[in-house]
């Protein structure tokens, strides 16, 4: 804890973390991981809980229908139409008018499109279509399909715990990864200002002076804010950080 708080005021005190032990590198890792994963975590969720409730605005507006032949039928007939909503661009089309390219031109950032197409169910999450044939969908009718869309927002709490478990694995990951690139950068500073430190200690001191630059991103993306040159200025950061940590090492005495 205490050098948590150095990583944010006390920079010159990182060097306490040469003697920690490798349990406790891991454990700040964990930490460090897990506040870079919060900021996606958080605009993911929001879309989650959205998309729940926009599937049952959505349900209300799906006229009868069943499918008849592997065509989609309603009981009386209607027009074609679109309904779109913050997270979700619905296509309801029993007369043959709209195509899967008409829709994924509809298709707009992240939102989800759906398409009950006259002989076809398409799902499009952004990049990752997905299209049924209604032979393959048998006894698909309106009641069915508006029951997913209402059990969607039962699942919900579900899919941000899972999203969450996703995103702080890939989190860590990258967290394990730039701390390394990090660490390199560090070695050749080392060398440079003439202090004897090996590349596991320098990773030490990386990890805790990374602590401030991911806190400052994780919370402007957090609120929607995401800098040019992101991971530069991180660096940038950290690398600075790192600087004002080690210059307070003697330097290695160099023989005449």
């Amino acid at each position: 804890m205490s050098l948590f708080k150095n990583s944010l005021l006390h920079p010159e005190k990182l060097v306490q973390a040469l003697s920690l032990k490798k349990r406790k590198i891991i454990l700040y890792l964990l930490v460090i991981a897990t506040i870079a994963a919060i900021p996606t975590w958080v605009q993911g969720s929001t879309l989650i809980s959205e998309f729940g409730r926009d599937g049952q605005i959505i349900a209300g507006s799906i006229p009868e229908f069943t499918i008849e032949n592997e065509q989609l039928v309603t009981k009386e007939p209607v027009k074609s139409f679109i309904y779109k909503t913050n997270s979700i661009i619905f296509t309801f089309d029993p007369n043959g008018e709209r195509t899967v390219e008409d829709v994924n031109l509809d298709q707009i950032g992240n939102i989800v499109a759906i398409a009950l197409l006259e002989d076809r169910l398409y799902v499009n999450l952004p990049g990752y279509p997905i299209q049924l044939t209604y032979a393959q969908l048998n006894g698909l009718t309106s009641a069915t399909f508006i029951d997913i869309l209402f059990n969607i927002q039962s699942f919900s709490g579900t899919a941000v715990i899972f999203t969450f478990l996703i995103l702080w694995l890939a989190t860590l990951f990258v967290t394990v990864l730039y701390t390394l690139l990090y660490t390199l950068f560090a070695n050749c500073i080392a060398l440079i200002t003439g202090k004897a430190l090996k590349f596991g200690d320098n990773f030490k001191i990386i990890l805790f002076a990374s602590t401030l630059p991911t806190l400052f991103i994780a919370l402007l993306n957090t609120f929607g804010l995401v800098p040019s040159f992101q991971l530069e200025i991180k660096a940038i950061m950290t690398l600075f950080i790192y600087y004002l940590a080690v210059r307070t090492i003697p330097k290695i005495e160099r023989l005449p």
